[in-house]
């Protein structure tokens, strides 16, 4: 369950981004609070760190972490997907002339 977090942030949290895309600022604060999470599972239940052994079960607060860890990685995969789709959609649309007006 353990890995080096290799990935690069495809989309630039600017003033710019955030004013198309306000949700973006939440998202990346939940993509940061998931490493520190997942560490302070690890060292919770340091287990977690290779396979379950195949005839002891583990203890059902243990499956529940494993679980969750499992989950955690599969959202982080999902945000780098959508960050990525969004920086394709960002970049490709450009302003209009209108957004610059001051009302």
């Amino acid at each position: 369950m353990s890995r080096l977090r290799h990935r690069r942030i495809p989309l630039a949290i600017t003033p710019d981004t955030l004013g198309r895309a306000p949700h973006l600022a939440v998202l990346d604060v939940i993509d940061h609070a998931v490493h520190p999470a997942t560490c302070a599972i690890l060292a919770e239940f340091p287990a977690l760190m290779g396979d379950p052994h195949p005839w002891c079960p583990e203890p059902p607060e243990q499956l529940a972490a494993r679980r969750l860890l499992r989950q955690m990685h599969t959202f982080e995969r999902a945000l780098v997907r959508y960050r990525q789709t969004l920086a394709r959609l960002l970049e490709s649309s450009t302003p209009s002339p209108t957004d610059n007006i001051d009302f």
